[in-house]
């Protein structure tokens, strides 16, 4: 942190939503600390940070995962059984509300006979990440309507 920056809920000039709109996020007070700003400077798919961390944290743990596949004997059940692990990854990543949608599967156009017999396997996935609540607007009315009803229970009173 480098100095003190102003923020406000409900104030859309502040120093901290100038810096978001240069999609630089910042550290704010509140509660604690907590980060202020979603963007990165992408403009087309990793719009957001959280899109960024969450394609290096399934990449990450997906490879891991197959660790112990490596080096063992490329055939269908192991492909499958690859495949399906994976799958339940993802399902449970859905279930507790990290990703929205995924799939994992096997391709037969990835993977040629010349790479099969290379011992070279291509697995596909693809996901849906979870995108940031970033901008709420909310709408107030003021009105007479409730008057009517509230004061119709006193009847003839």
């Amino acid at each position: 942190m480098s100095r003190h920056v102003f923020w406000s809920l409900q104030a859309e000039d502040s120093d901290a939503n100038s810096l978001n709109n240069k999609e630089i996020t910042t550290i704010i007070r509140r509660n604690g600390f907590r980060f202020w700003g979603n963007r990165t400077p992408e403009t087309n798919a990793y719009i957001f940070e959280v899109y960024t961390r969450t394609a290096q944290v399934l990449a990450d743990s997906i490879a891991e995962a197959q660790f112990e596949t490596i080096d063992s004997p490329l055939t269908p059940a192991n492909v499958k059984d690859v495949i399906s692990a994976i799958r339940a990854k993802l399902d449970s990543l859905v279930t507790a509300g990290k990703l929205i949608g995924a799939e994992c599967w096997y391709d037969v156009v990835d993977n040629s006979t010349t790479d099969l017999r290379q011992g070279r396997v291509r697995i596909r996935y693809k996901y849906t990440p979870v995108p940031p609540l970033e901008d709420m607007e909310l709408y107030q009315t003021f009105t007479d309507e409730y008057f009517e009803p509230a004061f119709a229970v006193l009847g003839g009173a």
